[in-house]
């Protein structure tokens, strides 16, 4: 989460709004919520269709709870990290429009730094 709040900071100071306080506490926040949205989806559709199913089914079940639900999704098989990264991208990209310069490896590394 923490990443993503930072690369959030990032994209807002980028884009040059000048936006402070309160203003951009909001933007933010409806900002991360946007891309972890499109993280989750993006995660889900990549997950083969056997083990969409199997997560449809599983969701059906009003006991199922969000750590099981994270915990599915580290163990389908699905490169997380690479689907996320790429949303993160595409979600950069679009938010900046032409004034996206993007290092994607230098994205991974932040990625695995933050990590440890």
């Amino acid at each position: 989460m923490e990443n993503v709040e930072t690369f959030i900071d990032q994209l807002i100071d980028e884009k040059g709004l000048g936006v402070e306080g309160d203003v951009r506490k909001q933007l933010k926040l409806d900002m991360m919520e946007r891309l972890l949205d499109q993280i989750d989806r993006a995660s889900i559709n990549a997950l083969p269709e056997d083990k969409a199913i199997e997560l449809a089914d599983k969701l059906d079940d009003e006991n199922f709870t969000d750590e099981q639900v994270a915990e599915f999704m580290k163990n389908s098989g699905v490169d997380l990290e690479r689907v996320a990264l790429e949303t993160m991208l595409q979600f950069r990209l679009l938010y900046l429009g032409g004034n996206a310069n993007v290092d994607t490896e230098a994205m991974r590394q932040a990625n695995e730094e933050n990590a440890e």
